[in-house]
């Protein structure tokens, strides 16, 4: 038995044989910023915007208990979460209560293993609990559904309400959506062939479901909270114009559609199902993630070579949710910070809230601070991009050995051209607490310099207030 996402590796190298082609510069579309963080691991599908950083798949293809799930900080470094894997096909993380799922498609039999170096577990969905501080755990036991329950477990997506969809890719006909509610599973919808993708319509609760057919085109279908079908059915499709590996709604509400073998993925709305390209130049981009506070998109990609493009995370920073400075309309697009929601005045934050990075309440707010350079930015009409940016500074009180880390990897950059985004591990700004006990407001001010070659000079300096949880 082949896992579904054999399947599809096997028809992307062919296809990437067939077309002969290179690999192409990845080009975001109009206002957003791409970057790229190299984690140095073959990525595995996973990616869920974490506290503290993004969880993703990593580990050799189709290696029994090979692969690992772990939680890449924005500096890079990462903290191993659960290992034991066999062939991660996604993840979702729940942030209300702290818990990560993440899908497995093999098990014994699809290695041809036995014994006591057999795989342990897998097709199934496992539940990582307290994810976001979890280090160091096996995959064997935190299964939701029993091993070998979900011969194809593809896609996972959660709804409002906490429940789980995982996708079922047996194709012929026999592909499936299942709910699982309470850790009990029901059938959701039936008579699909490969299905996969999942994605949660933001508003009004509906499904969208990618799904290959046997004539391998694709297609999305819509459905009802209860799982019947919107009309039109299908929302999108068949086509070969987009994939159907994974589904993620973006901060605009498009949906946005990866899995086309060298192509674009493509962004859909959702009220009539017209399309735009989102991102171009990926060979085969498979997981998709959105970060629920800053928007930012990210994504996974193969190349099935191990290149570089295998072992990063591709990210998708929105201009629009930028927060640029007050100085010269001139020279203020040099430098934007991002992370600290569009505001004017002092940032503030509430301890354990959206805004707070470690997602806890522990007297502190982590502020998810980063910092865009060069930014092609359509509000700021008079500020040129076409003067290299060639210093760069950030001084912080307190001081910070995240931002310091960040200021001295963009400055190792230097000169920076094209727009560009840093990210931190975030700034920690303490409450301060008085001998008595009472916790009052933590205050911290962050200053960046920013010069480009023709000159020009963009200071900016961010006020940060961290406010006591009720």
């Amino acid at each position: 038995m082949r896992t579904i996402t054999a399947i599809l590796i096997s028809l992307a190298v062919a296809a990437a044989t067939l077309s002969g082609t290179a690999a192409a510069v990845v080009t975001a579309p109009p206002g957003y910023i791409y970057s790229a963080q190299l984690l140095g691991n073959l990525t595995q599908s996973c990616v869920a915007a974490a506290p503290g950083g993004t969880f993703v798949g990593i580990g050799p293809a189709f290696v029994a208990n090979a692969q690992s799930i772990v939680l890449a900080k924005e500096s890079g470094d990462l903290r191993l979460v659960a290992a034991g894997f066999n062939a991660i096909a996604d993840c979702a993380y729940d942030r209300a209560n702290d818990v990560l799922y993440v899908t497995d498609n093999a098990d014994n039999g699809d290695f041809g293993l036995a014994g006591p170096f057999a795989a342990q577990s897998g097709d199934t969905i496992f539940a990582i609990p307290a994810a976001s501080t979890a280090a160091g755990l096996s995959a064997p036991g935190l299964e939701l559904l029993p091993p070998d329950s979900l011969p194809f477990a593809a896609a996972v997506a959660l709804d409002a309400a906490g429940n789980v969809f995982v996708t079922n890719a047996a194709g012929g006909g026999a592909g499936s959506i299942i709910k699982i509610v309470a850790g009990t599973p029901s059938p959701f919808v039936t008579g699909m062939d490969f299905s996969a993708g999942l994605a949660v319509h933001p508003g009004d609760g509906s499904i969208f479901a990618g799904e290959t057919l046997s004539t391998f085109d694709t297609q999305i279908r819509r459905f009802t909270p209860a799982g019947a079908p919107v009309p039109p059915d299908p929302f999108a499709g068949p086509s070969f114009a987009f994939g159907s590996y994974d589904l993620a709604f973006d901060g605009d509400g498009r949906l946005l559609a990866s899995g086309a073998f060298g192509g674009d993925v493509v962004s859909f709305d959702p009220a009539d199902a017209s399309s735009l390209p989102f991102a171009s130049g990926l060979t085969f981009a498979t997981g998709l993630a959105v970060d629920p506070l800053t928007r930012r998109v990210q994504m996974l990609s193969s190349t099935f070579t191990s290149a570089d493009e295998d072992k990063s995370l591709h990210r998708f920073t929105p201009i629009d949710q930028l927060t640029p400075g007050k100085g010269s309309p001139k020279s203020e697009c040099l430098q934007e910070a991002y992370g600290l929601q569009l505001v004017d005045g002092p940032v503030t934050c509430t301890d354990g809230a959206p805004c707070d990075a470690d997602g806890s309440v522990d007297d502190a707010c982590v502020f998810p601070l980063g910092f865009c350079l060069n930014v092609d930015d359509p509000q700021l009409p008079a500020c040129a991009t076409d003067s290299a940016v060639t210093a760069f500074s950030v001084a912080a009180k307190p001081v910070s050995a995240a931002l310091a880390a960040t200021a001295a990897r963009v400055a190792a950059a230097l000169p920076l051209s094209d727009s560009t985004c840093a990210f931190s591990d975030g700034y920690y700004v303490p409450l301060k607490i008085t001998g008595a006990g009472v916790k009052k407001d933590g205050k911290a001010k962050v200053k960046v310099v920013t010069v480009a070659a023709d000159g020009r000079k963009d200071t900016d300096t961010y006020k940060l207030i961290c406010q006591p949880a009720p």
